[in-house]
């Protein structure tokens, strides 16, 4: 799903990223563990094709991302540490932007974006404005752009930040279903619970 061989990204002679090497399976849940400025979310931002390395490389879903990083972000769902959404938007027309931008047929686009909603639990917040949401809501909503498209891989930096300390147990969690359907996962909660160092 995700190989990382010797990835480093440097700005101005000062590394951000140093020889990170790493393999995820299909179905496996990674998270990263490190100070700030360690390079998680440099990392992240690579892998998704988003930033060019400084040497290295990676493979995403069997796709080179210096080769063709526009394919990468095609097969991912990637949840950047700040959620990309528009705070004037109402949950449900952002989402259905979300799924114009992807592509998705008008004949699955409904179910899609349902479950989306249903996994993130926002079913009650769909007809609000973004922007008057809690910033745990907006995570959610954040998360629910990056799954909306059913993508093999979730890339997710921080998905933590503004949760609840104790997830609701009534509501299935995000990141176990895709687990359970064979996708990968990175993962970078801030809290520290025992996961590979970086």
């Amino acid at each position: 799903m995700i190989e990382a061989k010797s990835l480093s990204k440097s700005y101005e002679q000062v590394p951000a990223l140093q020889e990170a090497s790493f393999s995820i399976g299909a179905g496996e849940v990674v998270g990263l563990l490190g100070p700030n400025g360690a390079g998680k979310s440099t990392l992240m931002k690579i892998l998704t094709g988003y930033l060019h390395p400084s040497g290295g490389s990676a493979v995403v879903d069997g796709i080179d991302v210096l080769a063709d990083p526009l394919a990468v972000q095609s097969r991912i769902g990637y949840l950047p540490e700040n959620a990309p959404v528009y705070p004037d938007m109402v949950v449900q027309e952002y989402l259905q932007f979300v799924a114009d931008l992807r592509e998705l047929g008008a004949d699955q686009r409904g179910a899609l974006i349902g479950e989306a909603v249903r996994r993130t639990g926002l079913e009650s917040h769909l007809v609000r404005p973004i922007g008057e949401l809690s910033k745990g809501y907006r995570q959610r909503v954040g998360l629910a752009q990056a799954i909306v498209h059913e993508p093999p891989v979730l890339i997710l930096d921080e998905p933590t930040v503004g949760s609840r300390p104790e997830p609701d147990r009534r509501d299935p969690r995000p990141d176990q279903e895709p687990r359970q359907a064979g996708h990968g996962a990175a993962l970078d909660p801030h809290p520290a619970r025992g996961r590979a160092d970086l």
